[in-house]
């Protein structure tokens, strides 16, 4: 080996090269994550919206989906979770002070880090896949997982001020499969309980109609048992 004039890399020059794919290939995945619409693959734009999952769409792309769920070649397997526009949540972003129109306008290169058109509000880190971000289901705000880290025990949104819970919050564009599966059984436990809240209307529905069909009336003559009249329909 190495007789025929070529050079044999070292280790520490293949370990080099590796974590430098490594880092190239994470780059581009968080420009693809944070920078397009997850369905159309087209610039994220105003109004922006975000599934259980916390994926982001434009809403624009979402609406045409729903109206047509062949639109998109691989929609069902990108947004299968999306049924109606209540399975998203239009996000309330704060645009990037730094970011143009121009720079918009001529397009994204994955050469070098783009600049990013929304900011967290609290600590104006950009949005842009290095940094983590979350945004509140209950609200839409959207600001860095930072902000909440220095704010643990606020129930109260950052932007907006409104409440909220901890089940309310949704990190964006997490690749860590805990994460993911967590999110899963949110969205599980939440078409369960909308399941249960339907048949206990149904029930009540029913209760209500029986009671409006009966009419108790008591019995005039001393001793006699209470008589059931059952209305007739007119």
């Amino acid at each position: 080996m190495g007789n025929d004039g070529g050079s044999i890399p070292r280790r520490n020059e293949m370990v080099r090269e590796k974590k430098k794919d490594e880092r190239a290939d994470r780059k581009n995945q968080n420009i693809a994550l944070n920078y397009y619409c997850a369905l159309s693959k087209q610039r994220l734009q105003e109004p922006i919206v975000g599934d259980e999952l916390g994926r982001l769409y434009n809403r624009e792309s979402i609406l045409e989906y729903l109206l047509d769920r062949k639109a998109f070649g691989d929609g069902h397997s990108i947004c299968d979770n999306i049924q109606s526009l209540k399975d998203v949540k239009t996000l309330n972003v704060m645009p990037n002070p730094a970011f143009s129109k121009a720079e918009n306008a001529k397009g994204l290169s994955f050469d070098e880090q783009p600049t990013a058109p929304f900011v967290c509000p609290i600590t104006m880190k950009e949005m842009n896949g290095n940094s983590g971000f979350e945004f509140i289901w209950s609200c839409g705000c959207v600001f860095s997982a930072q902000a909440r880290r220095e704010l643990p025990d606020s129930t109260t949104c950052f932007v907006c001020e409104k409440p909220f819970v901890s089940a309310d919050v949704v990190p964006i564009n997490s690749t860590d499969p805990a994460v993911l599966d967590k999110l899963k059984e949110r969205i599980a436990a939440r078409k369960q309980g909308k399941k249960k809240s339907k048949a206990k209307t149904k029930s009540r529905k029913r209760i209500h109609e029986n009671g409006c069909n009966s009419v108790t009336i008591p019995a005039t003559d001393e001793g006699a048992k209470t008589t059931k009249l059952q209305r007739t329909a007119a």
